[in-house]
């Protein structure tokens, strides 16, 4: 009978190594980190991989043994406590351990190493091969013919195996004299003194000539010198640093090591496990570790699974035609379970006769281009509970702007629980997702790799049948965690506006940005012949490369950052040589210019379709603070308070002649969100009392009657003001205000003082956040934030701030989302023909009829301002004009 292997791993020594090999960036769903627990696994699957041993055992310290204390009372007392961020990583790392089977060991008042000894020393006496996996040398003392110590090099792509022989060549001594060399030694990392004076080299000599501490120490004369006095007078320290050295070997562990095996999974277990994670992508490489016979290691796709590697329904069963029709109207009736649709099927692939709509099976519907399917599509979006990966994208192709009544009927639909939009859904649990796509929701959510598509089963077909499958799953983990008033009342009702909105488009004078664009290329030209010479030699000033060279090697201006490939030259960078040679404002403009012109008026025109509008697509899944984004262009970015955006703005026009433009926009809605969340009595008194806000706050804070503020205390009042919301340090407003640090933090602290209610707010919000991992709006958005349990404190403190300003920015968000439901309901039903066509920030773009203006105006501030009931007034401002700049 061959000889069993059995590993046994030090769990403190690989987690603490895989804890700084990765970033702490990396999170769960939940916001806990999760880079330990990933490397951790990571590291053990490679090892298992290339050493194949029978069983597997996980070892945990779990305090210390009584007798090394009393040895040695400065042992490993220096070391800092574990970071809260590694402290949290430990339970998910031994439930992952669990879900493999793999037998966990830990005993009070009893260290890692000392289960570790012992499980070698059972090991070798029943006849097996240990390999015990650690980075901690003490280790190597165990080591004998039947047990070898395992390590890696270059994290672990290079696995070293020490027996005896290798021990030697390494340090010098046998694995016996280990005890006897760390007690001669000593040994930092643990806070062990040996004797002051023998190092490495001197205490192996000693070892190999005298064979052991005692008679070392029984030498010390005839040893003599410096080495031989010092041993002398340590004879103390050097045999208590052998007794805490020496490894304990007979803890008592009730585990049969016979009875330990590794490889037989239990698959559902997995899944969970690894799916609350997020390490899904690494289940193909546990079950690839499955004992012979197991069935885990080759069980194919996933449970449920057709032979062809996608869900069984979709690919099964597959009708068309009045068998289509009639099944998905059966399952409208039922109006239990979710209905997944995907369009985009190639239906020749599934009949060859026929370009029609497909029921891919009990549950999912795949949609074709063929005549009628609209129609029939649109009675299904307004009347059956649909789930999609993104409900508007599929709404937009189903219900075209001139399709069927039940289309026009789905787009105005009040009722959104009727819509299931998976990557929203999946947004509000993760907002700081890359990816929403439903192959990677639901490996993540269901445990189980994605399935894929085929020649005989379309790519639609199976993602009906995935977003079928998914939304039950997510609208459960919405429901455990708060977030379905949210995606309910907010998001989902959002979706058809947006998509109107879409529809409709914006109007774009394409000769005023020509214009523009003239102007600014001459601009460009005379900035680039000015950097030009005061570098006094012509460069290509969008290279980074050449622009370093020019700045920090001709000029000699002083380096402020560096970067892997040589000197940063951001903005940062630019800022602070600015007061220093006038070509680093010189480039800021450049920069600025040619961006825009690229960004806005070379790019814009060319998006225009034949309706003359600009038709972007606003995005609800992207910034995780709640906010809209918009792409294909991107409007959101487009300067406020420049002239230069505000002559971008001139060229956003009405499509229709007699129209007019017309902008209503929140005014500090961040900073009465503030004084609602906060209740604190000054800032609500500055919002009611009718004065100007920042007038009343630079008053508080510098001290002084209204009236007799000076110039500039405004403005460093309207700074601090907004600072506050965005979680902003002194060393931020002494940047902004271009003040010192000093005057900055007295700054903050007059206006906490004058306002103590919202330093008491901001501290209580940042303490919440740290006990949850997340932040909160009121209306129950949630933030992750895994920042907070970083170790570094940048990171941390980055937590912190946007602890602090997320329930501000996401509540203002949530209220804008409110907002535009409302208008968009009051329009609809007001018999208007004005349209809304923006949102940007906190405003909203319409055009209008010109004797539409008034009535349009009463409306939308009416909406705006009663869409959320604050202890401060909503304050909207409604202006019109011939363009959007006018307009403001």
């Amino acid at each position: 009978m061959p000889q069993r292997t059995i590993a046994v791993i030090d769990g403190n020594s690989l987690l603490h190594r895989a804890f700084h090999a990765l970033p702490e960036s990396m999170t769960a769903p939940d916001g806990r980190p999760t880079n330990a627990a990933y490397g951790f696994i990571s590291m053990l699957l490679k090892l298992m991989a290339d050493i194949r041993p029978d069983g597997l055992v996980v070892a945990f310290d779990r305090g210390m043994p009584a007798f090394r204390r009393e040895a040695l009372q400065q042992y490993k007392v220096h070391r800092p406590p574990t970071a809260e961020s590694l402290k949290a990583q430990f339970p998910m790392v031994k439930h992952l351990l669990e879900s493999m089977s793999v037998p966990i060991v830990e005993i009070e008042q009893c260290e890692g190493d000392d289960v570790l000894g012992t499980l070698a020393k059972r090991g070798t006496e029943q006849g097996m091969r240990v390999l015990l996996v650690t980075g901690d040398r003490d280790a190597y003392q165990l080591v004998n013919e039947n047990v070898s110590v395992v390590t890696t090099k270059k994290g672990v792509s290079e696995i070293v195996v020490f027996g005896p022989a290798e021990v030697y060549e390494r340090y010098g001594v046998t694995p016996s004299q280990v005890p006897d060399y760390l007690g001669l030694k000593g040994d930092t990392s643990d806070n062990i003194p040996g004797v002051p004076g023998i190092g490495e080299k001197t205490a192996a000599k000693l070892l190999q000539q005298y064979g052991d501490m005692d008679t070392i120490i029984a030498s010390a004369e005839e040893i003599g010198g410096r080495a031989g006095a010092s041993i002398a007078e340590n004879e103390e320290a050097a045999r208590a640093s052998r007794t805490v050295a020496t490894i304990w070997c007979d803890v008592p562990i009730e585990l049969d090591l016979a009875s330990v095996e590794f490889g037989h999974f239990d698959r559902a277990a997995l899944a969970q496990a690894f799916g609350e994670l997020r390490f899904t992508s690494m289940l193909d490489r546990v079950l690839a570790l499955a004992a012979p016979g197991d069935g885990a290691g080759d069980a194919g796709p996933a449970v449920g699974a057709s032979e062809a590697g996608v869900p069984a329904a979709a690919c099964r069963d597959c009708v068309k035609g009045a068998a289509a029709e009639t099944a998905m109207r059966g399952w409208m009736q039922t109006g239990d379970a979710w209905l997944g649709v995907a369009m985009g099927v190639p239906t020749d692939t599934l009949f060859a006769d026929s370009r029609e709509l497909a029921v891919a099976g009990p549950g999912a519907v795949a949609v074709s281009d063929g005549d009628g399917v609209p129609a029939l599509l649109g009675e299904l979006l307004a009347g059956a509970r649909v789930a999609a990966a993104d409900v508007k994208a599929l709404a937009a192709e189903i219900c075209p702007p001139d399709e069927s009544e039940a289309c026009r009927r789905s787009l105005e639909l009040d009722d959104a629980k009727r819509l299931f939009d998976c990557g929203i859904a999946a947004y509000l649990l993760e907002s700081n997702r890359s990816s929403y796509d439903l192959s990677s929701l639901h490996a993540d959510y269901l445990g189980t790799p994605a399935p894929q598509a085929s020649d005989q089963v379309p790519e639609a077909a199976v993602a009906a049948q995935l977003a079928a499958d998914l939304a039950p799953e997510l609208e459960r983990r919405l429901e455990q965690d708060g977030s379905t008033g949210v995606f309910r009342d907010i998001e989902m009702p959002l979706v058809p506006v947006l998509l109107h909105m879409e529809r409709v488009g914006v109007g774009l004078d394409t000769s005023v940005l020509a214009s523009l664009a003239e102007e600014t290329h001459t601009a460009i030209d005379r900035l680039r012949g000015e950097i030009f010479e005061l570098a006094g030699v012509e460069f290509v000033i969008d290279s980074p490369k050449q622009l370093a060279e020019v700045l920090f090697e001709k000029l000699q201006l002083p380096v402020q950052k560096r970067t892997k490939t040589g000197f940063s030259t951001d903005a940062s960078v630019l800022a602070a040589l600015a007061p220093l040679h006038p070509i680093a404002e010189k480039i800021v403009s450049y920069r600025e210019m040619t961006k825009l012109t690229s960004t806005y008026l070379e790019a814009l025109p060319r998006m225009v379709r034949g309706d003359r509008r600009l038709h972007t697509s606003f995005n609800q899944t992207v910034a995780a603070t709640g906010r809209l984004s918009s792409s294909n262009p991107n409007l959101q970015n487009i300067p406020v308070r420049t002239d230069f955006g505000r002559r971008i703005r001139a060229a956003f026009v009405p499509a229709e002649a007699g129209d007019v433009i017309v902008a209503a926009d929140y005014s500090q809605i961040e900073l009465r969100i503030l004084a609602h969340l906060s209740a604190d009595q000054g800032l609500i008194d500055a919002f009611t009392s009718g004065e100007d806000f920042h007038t009343a706050t630079a008053a508080r804070v510098f001290g002084v009657d209204p009236d007799a503020l000076e110039p500039g205390m405004r403005a460093r009042a309207k700074a601090v003001n907004f600072g506050i919301v965005y979680g902003q340090s002194a060393h931020g407003l002494a940047d902004t205000l271009k003040i010192t640090h000093v005057e900055a933090q007295g700054m903050i602290d007059r206006y906490y003082a004058a306002y103590p209610g919202v330093r008491r707010y901001l501290d209580e919000t940042v303490a919440s956040a740290h006990r949850d991992g997340f932040a909160t709006t009121l209306y129950g958005r949630k933030r992750r934030i895994p920042e907070l349990m970083s170790s570094n404190y940048n990171l941390r403190s980055f937590g912190e701030r946007t602890a602090m300003n997320h329930p501000m920015q996401g509540t203002a968000a949530d209220i804008m989302k409110l907002a535009m439901i409302e208008v968009h309901r009051k329009l609809h039903a007001s018999g208007l023909s004005a349209r809304m066509v923006l949102q940007v920030h906190d405003e909203l773009v319409f055009e209008s009829p010109v004797a539409e203006v008034e009535a349009l105006s009463a409306l939308v501030c009416e909406a705006m301002s009663g869409v959320a009931a604050l202890s401060v007034p909503l304050e909207v401002s409604v202006g019109s004009g011939p363009d959007w700049a006018q307009a403001k």
